[in-house]
């Protein structure tokens, strides 16, 4: 038994160096990749600006670039106050299926209590473990 041990911890420290090494690699590609975008993000404005300033006055090119910089970013705001009400109306609804789970458990569990009391304490436990086995891994893909 110990050498199929230590072939499989091998084995998980292998895999876990090889996924940690990849997102070290797609991190640093990603900050690469922004600073790029920002820079081209920073030529448009210069770009925007000029032109604009071609157009209207400069004072004028600079407010009109400033207000569309803020809606935009308002939008954004909004965008996310969105998801996160989202997020929280299907946590809601998690937290009522459980309750709704741990109400027919009890309710069963009194059932059986009532008539055949050794049975109904196992059929508690297990009850009561499975629910709590499942909240957990709820939790776990939720985070």
């Amino acid at each position: 038994m110990g050498p199929l041990a230590a072939m499989l911890s091998a084995l998980v420290l292998t895999d876990v160096g090889a996924t940690v090494s990849r997102y070290k690699r797609n991190g640093a590609m990603w900050l690469l990749a922004s600073l790029f975008f920002l820079t081209a993000y920073v030529f448009g404005l210069v770009a925007g600006a000029i032109y604009l300033g071609s157009v209207y006055t400069p004072l004028k090119a600079a407010i009109i670039l400033a207000v569309i910089s803020v809606v935009v970013g308002l939008t954004i705001i909004g965008i996310m106050y969105a998801l996160n009400a989202r997020d929280q109306r299907i946590a809601a609804d998690k937290r009522r299926r459980s309750q709704a789970q741990t109400t027919l458990a009890i309710a069963t569990a009194l059932t059986l209590f009532r008539k055949q009391p050794l049975l109904a304490a196992g059929i508690a436990v297990g009850l009561g473990t499975i629910l709590g086995l499942m909240r957990k891994s709820g939790d776990r893909d939720h985070s």
